[in-house]
């Protein structure tokens, strides 16, 4: 799960498919250490949620 969401996050362009496909792996982290790692790529996610958002036109893709 790590992996793919690191391949996520490194995507030369990110959509919102790969938005939702990486808040979903978040449920799937099993380990103490799988979590810790992706909420390190979870921070790199947040910075590239403006080009989404640019795409989309607006923030409206993240969910609460």
């Amino acid at each position: 799960m790590i992996d793919e969401a690191r391949k996520i996050l490194n995507k030369k362009n990110i959509n919102v498919e790969d938005y939702n496909r990486f808040i979903a792996l978040e449920k799937e982290m099993k380990t103490d250490y799988d979590i810790f790692e992706y909420s390190w790529l979870a921070e790199g996610f947040d910075l590239r949620l403006p080009e989404i958002a640019q795409k989309v036109g607006s923030y409206s893709f993240i969910k609460d």
